[in-house]
């Protein structure tokens, strides 16, 4: 059996996604039940909590029989990362654990044990101002502290995370594997073989963006111009609202939105944002059907006539929307 733990919505998703296309069915739940006959993939919701917390949920969610544990990090270091490492060391206790941060298709790399985001140490970079999680170090080593069973694996190649993952494999020791999503891209390969995928056509969408990261900002500013077909909203702001209550806020509005104007499609940048619209939509799991570019999987509402499309927010060029467009509007 494997099982795989993600810390916030949009990576939960960026993992079933990488499965789905190669032809492994994946079931993305915002609630704690899997499903039998398809690849659970959980949505923790613990990026944000305080770490004995998540160290719980870690706990409660993992099943003690499984062969295989995948923890899918944030790819520039933020959340409750040793935390949830700590969980499940002490779940498995015989297991080292094999730790790939790197993610060089979005510019993510790992050289001496320091993580760098297009070539930056990543505490440099905008995730050093996160308001939630902010990034306070590059060194790995620094972050997990000296106390975890853990092999760090450094990486600036594709090749490099899967020689990494193939040598966490074959250990039969490990059950346990953390990294990004470039991990789950590793391991669905070895698991299966890449599969057509019947995408939707996506006529009408609607842009929530829910990041507050310049790249998001700029990109959908982009699409406002350049494919007005589809809506961009904006974030829902008032004075002092912290973080979560904008994205619950935002939530709302969108839902109320669609109520009186459908759509084919949502497109959410950020994880808060994504968790809160599904959470006001009442919807307890999701089937992601692949990743349409690096980064962005489109997953199927279960009993809607809605697809939603996601993304982090800190990665992808200006054009990003329109090219996505392109492609779904086309199919």
């Amino acid at each position: 059996m494997i099982v795989a733990l993600a810390d916030d919505l949009t990576g939960a998703l960026e993992v079933g996604a990488q499965f789905a296309a190669r032809g492994i069915r994946s079931r993305v739940t915002i609630s704690t039940a899997g499903e039998k006959g398809f690849l659970n993939v959980f949505d923790m919701e613990s990026r944000h909590v305080a770490s004995e917390d998540a160290e719980r949920i870690v706990t409660g969610l993992t099943p003690a029989d499984a062969r295989l544990v995948y923890l899918k990090t944030d790819s520039t270091l933020r959340g409750n990362i040793a935390a949830s490492m700590r969980a499940l060391a002490r779940l498995f206790p015989d297991s080292p654990i094999a730790y790939v941060p790197a993610y060089p298709e979005l510019g993510r790399t790992v050289k001496n044990g320091r993580l760098f985001v297009d070539g930056i140490p990543v505490h440099q970079t905008d995730f050093a101002n996160d308001p939630l999680n902010p990034v306070q170090d590059s060194s790995i080593a620094q972050l997990l502290g000296p106390d975890l069973p853990c092999v760090i694996h450094d990486g600036e190649t594709s090749g490099d995370v899967a020689a990494a993952v193939a040598a966490a494999l074959g250990d039969e020791r490990c059950r346990i594997i953390a990294g990004p999503a470039s991990v789950a891209v590793a391991l669905a390969s070895r698991f299966g073989a890449p599969s057509a995928i019947c995408w939707p056509r996506v006529r009408s969408c609607l842009i929530v963006n829910g990041s507050l990261h310049e790249t998001s900002a700029r990109q959908a500013a982009y699409a406002e111009t350049h494919c007005p077909e589809w809506r961009v909203i904006r974030l829902v702001i008032d004075p002092g609202s912290a973080p979560l209550e904008i994205a619950a806020q935002t939530a709302r509005v969108v839902v109320r939105g669609m109520e009186t104007d459908p759509v084919d499609a949502l497109m959410i940048f950020g994880g808060d944002t994504a968790y809160a619209i599904l959470k006001e939509l009442r919807c307890a799991w999701l089937e992601p059907l692949g990743e349409l570019v690096s980064g962005v999987p489109v997953s199927r509402i279960p009993g809607r006539k809605l697809h939603l499309i996601t993304k982090a927010g800190g990665f992808g060029d200006v054009s990003l929307i329109c090219r996505i467009q392109k492609i779904l509007h086309a199919n």
